[in-house]
Parts: structure tokens; C-alpha cells; sequence
């Protein structure tokens, strides 16, 4: 995780890792669809191995944090 930026008054937070993906995360969206995805060149990761990881990460993430 290299860092994390809040934006629209804290309504969306954005989580860049290490290998230049992004992990969207709504609070104005219901929990489940609240996180998306993005590789490197901003394409949406449909890939349910990857996002779990990417998902793993912004966790450990927020409990440091």
C-alpha cells in the first residue's frame, strides 16, 4: 500500500498499491458494491483471485491505520 487519499468530503477514499493499482472505495454505496477495482492502466479487474487479494490488503491497511 503505498497511500491513501480521501476525496468528495470523505465520501470516496482511493487506495494506490505498490504495483500502481487502484481500489475505489464508495461510503455512499451499499457494502457490497462499495469497493471497485483497477490495474495499473486504469482498467476495472474482474478477476475474483486478484480482487480478493487487493481487498486483503486495503483490510490490513485500515486496521494499521
Amino acid at each position: 500500500m503505498i497511500k491513501c487519499e480521501y476525496v468528495d468530503n470523505g465520501n470516496r477514499c482511493l487506495y494506490y498499491l505498490n504495483d500502481r493499482s487502484l481500489v475505489q472505495e464508495s461510503r455512499l454505496v451499499p457494502v457490497p458494491f462499495s469497493l471497485r477495482f483497477y490495474d495499473a492502466r486504469q482498467h476495472m479487474i474482474y478477476s475474483d483471485t486478484i480482487r480478493q487479494q487487493m481487498k486483503q490488503a486495503v483490510m490490513r491497511y485500515k486496521k494499521q491505520h
